[in-house]
């Protein structure tokens, strides 16, 4: 009779340590979870970000854009045909 209720403490204690251990790894799971949707938040704006930089290099480097600002910020005119001519002789 003794050993009998000596067994049910025992297993009510490690009932008790398997509902806290797992009320313990529950949380620790939503609390990795709330950081891997921070992750990919982050993720996606840093992929958003660096489209727009992409699309902004390509209208800085198209060769249109790099004549005008030559020509307006540098004030830089074409050669005339002669002016070549004269320079490779």
């Amino acid at each position: 009779m003794r050993f009998d209720f000596l067994l049910i403490i025992v297993l009510a204690g490690l009932v008790v340590y398997s509902t806290i251990n797992l009320i313990v790894v529950r949380h620790q799971n939503r609390l990795a979870f709330i950081e891997l949707q921070k992750a990919q938040q982050q993720r996606d704006q840093l992929n958003l970000e660096w489209s727009q930089l992409l699309i902004e290099q390509s209208t800085w480097s198209q060769q249109d854009r790099i004549e005008q600002v030559a020509k307006e910020k540098l004030k830089m005119i074409e050669p005339e045909i002669t002016e070549l001519l004269k320079k490779k002789k």
